[in-house]
C-alpha cells in the first residue's frame, strides 16, 4: 500500500472548508463523516491481498470452496453426516466460519500496516479496524450471494430467507467486536495473533459447522450454542435458508444481545487503548 496516497485520501476526506484537518472530539458521533476513508482503505487492501496472484480476486471465492470439497468429501464418504441437508449445512457454515476468522486476524495486522500512516497523519483509530472488516466483507458478501444462489437452484426458496439479513448484519457486528478487542491485546503482546490463529482452529470444532449442535453431547452443545456466538448465529442461519424455520424467540433475542454487549465492550476497550497504538506499534 501506498503510505503517501493513502494520506493523501485522508486528508482529503477529513478536511473541512476552513482547509484544516478535522480533529474529532466527539469520536464516535463523528464515525460517519470517516465513510470515505474506510472505504479507501478496504479497497486498497483488499487489492493489495491479491495483487501478486495469478487467480487474482477468484481466491476469495477459492478457498472457502476447497475447504468445502475436502469437508464435504470426508463428512459424505468417510464418516458419513446424519445432518439433514448436509452439503447446504457445511457450505453455510465454511462461508460465515471463513469470514469471522478473516476479519478478525486482518485486524491485528491491520493495525501493524497502518501504524506509519497512524503517526503521520490523525484519525480515528477504530477506522483501521473499521477498514479490515469491511476488506472481509467484500470477499464475505459475494460468497452469501454464492450460497443463497446455491440454495435457490438445488432447493428451494422460502418466506424465512428474507429473514437471511438478520445472521449476516450479526456475524459482522461479532467479528468487529472481537476485532477491537483483539487489537488492544495486539498493542501490548504481538504474540496474541498466533495464539488467536490456534484459538480459531480449536473454535472451527466447537463451532456446528460439521455437526448438529442440537444433537451433540451436552457438553459440546454447552460450549457450540450457550458460550458460542457464532454458533448461536449459525443456528438461525440454517434455520432460515435451509430448513424453513424459526428459532424460539428467547434465542432471536438473547443472540442480539449477545453480539451487541461484545461490539460495544470492544469498541469501549479499543477507545480506551487507541492512544497507545502510536507508542507500542
Amino acid at each position: 500500500m501506498n503510505l503517501n496516497v493513502n494520506r493523501i485520501e485522508i486528508e482529503a476526506a477529513v478536511k473541512p472548508a476552513g482547509g484544516f484537518v478535522a480533529m474529532p472530539h466527539r469520536k464516535v458521533g463523528n464515525l460517519a463523516k470517516y465513510v470515505n476513508i474506510v472505504r479507501e482503505l478496504a479497497v486498497a487492501d483488499f487489492r493489495l491481498k491479491y495483487h501478486d496472484s495469478a487467480l487474482g480476486y477468484a481466491w476469495s471465492m477459492l478457498n472457502p470452496i476447497f475447504l468445502f470439497i475436502v469437508y464435504h468429501f470426508v463428512f459424505s464418504y468417510l464418516f458419513v453426516s446424519q445432518v439433514p441437508k448436509f452439503t447446504l449445512y457445511l457450505l453455510s457454515g465454511i462461508v460465515f466460519w471463513n469470514f469471522f476468522g478473516d476479519a478478525t486476524l486482518s485486524s491485528m495486522s491491520a493495525l501493524q500496516s497502518k501504524a506509519a500512516l497512524a503517526k503521520k497523519i490523525y484519525f480515528p483509530r477504530a477506522l483501521i479496524i473499521f477498514s479490515s472488516t469491511v476488506t472481509a466483507m467484500i470477499s464475505f458478501v459475494i460468497n452469501t450471494i454464492l450460497v443463497w444462489i446455491v440454495v435457490m437452484i438445488f432447493d428451494h426458496t422460502s418466506l424465512h430467507q428474507p429473514l437471511l439479513v438478520l445472521p449476516f448484519l450479526l456475524i459482522i457486528l461479532l467479528a468487529t467486536g472481537i476485532s477491537f478487542i483483539l487489537g488492544v491485546a495486539y498493542i501490548y503482546f504481538k504474540d496474541i495473533l498466533q495464539i488467536w490463529n490456534v484459538c480459531l482452529n480449536v473454535g472451527f470444532w466447537l463451532t456446528p459447522i460439521v455437526y448438529n449442535a442440537l444433537t451433540a453431547p451436552a457438553p459440546l452443545k454447552t460450549a457450540a450454542l450457550l458460550l458460542n456466538p457464532v454458533g448461536r448465529i449459525l443456528v438461525m442461519l440454517r434455520a432460515f435458508l435451509i430448513y424453513d424455520d424459526f428459532p424460539s424467540a428467547e434465542f432471536m433475542i438473547t443472540t442480539p444481545i449477545f453480539c451487541l454487549v461484545l461490539f460495544w465492550f470492544g469498541y469501549w476497550l479499543f477507545q480506551k487503548h487507541e492512544h497507545r497504538i502510536t507508542e507500542y506499534l
